[in-house]
């Protein structure tokens, strides 16, 4: 019996240990601070509210290069140069990814105004030194992500390990 309950104590020690590493990655952030989070000045419910509908898109965010139908008319991704917002409107029309490759297209968390090209000291500096720098299992980057607890969606800051510049600043919405 107490060969059983030690077992049992052991994979419970596991299992809490693993959904603390697990949480661990993403910097949890107040809710009512990740839904003001803007991409080139604009909130989520902004971006949304234009039903990926190309006129208002262009109005909200200005010319875009090109546009993408994507699967029988049930996404739109809207490219601005590198940059790019996909949307996806089937039941109901909601942003589903934003990639920004360049400079050119700002985020603001928490007030802190966060570009490609920006030093991981630099975000130290702005976000606190306890910020959380994860190891991508995917690719040869580390990334710093943002969420709330509300939401299956999040903001990654993918750092390029060569550089410690930010490469890539992706917004996502988990299927």
């Amino acid at each position: 019996m107490m060969k059983l309950r030690m077992i049992f104590i052991l994979i419970l020690a596991l299992i809490s240990a693993t959904c603390i590493q697990a949480q661990e990655v993403v910097n949890m952030i107040p809710c009512d601070d990740y839904e003001a989070i803007t991409f080139n000045g604009e909130t989520i419910d902004q971006l949304n509210a234009t039903n990926a509908e190309p006129q208002d898109v262009q109005q909200l965010l200005g010319n875009y290069s090109s546009v993408d139908e994507l699967g029988e008319n049930r996404s739109r991704a809207f490219n601005y140069g590198d940059n790019r917002i996909g949307f996806t409107y089937d039941v109901q029309t909601f942003v589903t990814r934003i990639t920004i490759t360049n400079d050119q297209w700002p985020v603001v968390i928490q007030g802190n105004t966060v570009k490609v090209g920006d030093t991981v000291a630099s975000l130290k500096q702005a976000f606190g030194s306890d910020l959380i720098i994860a190891e991508s299992q995917y690719r040869p980057r580390t990334f710093i992500a943002f969420g709330c607890s509300d939401k299956d969606e999040g903001v990654d800051l993918e750092i390029d390990p060569e550089t410690n510049l930010v490469a890539e600043i992706v917004y996502f919405v988990s299927p």
